[in-house]
């Protein structure tokens, strides 16, 4: 009896053999595909999980200055958001529109 030859033999130990054929995942149509919301809280969250993973070890020593990079960059960013919110939100006082 034969073989099936499916998968090529890996060439070096740790390397994964490759299929011959290809996997293409199925696409969808454009028409089909919304646009991810990504919002101020969902940012805010995503700073939380970074700090939290951080705390529990489960970044190595050489990812933290990655790490840091990323969270340093989005905590700017949220401070930049709410500090121009709160300006906004005082230079425009809530006051009712007067009837007409």
């Amino acid at each position: 009896m034969a073989k099936p030859t499916h998968a090529k033999k890996p060439s070096k130990p740790g390397q994964l053999a490759m299929a011959q054929k290809p996997v293409t995942p199925p696409t969808a149509p454009a028409a089909e595909l919304e646009p991810v919301q990504l919002t101020i809280t969902d940012l805010q969250l995503l700073a939380r999980i970074v700090d939290l993973a951080s705390r529990r070890g489960a970044f190595q020593a050489a990812e933290l200055s990655q790490v840091g990079e990323a969270f340093n960059k989005l905590s700017g960013f949220l401070a930049y958001v709410e500090s121009t919110q709160k300006k906004d939100a005082g230079a425009t006082p809530d006051e009712p529109a007067p009837a007409a």
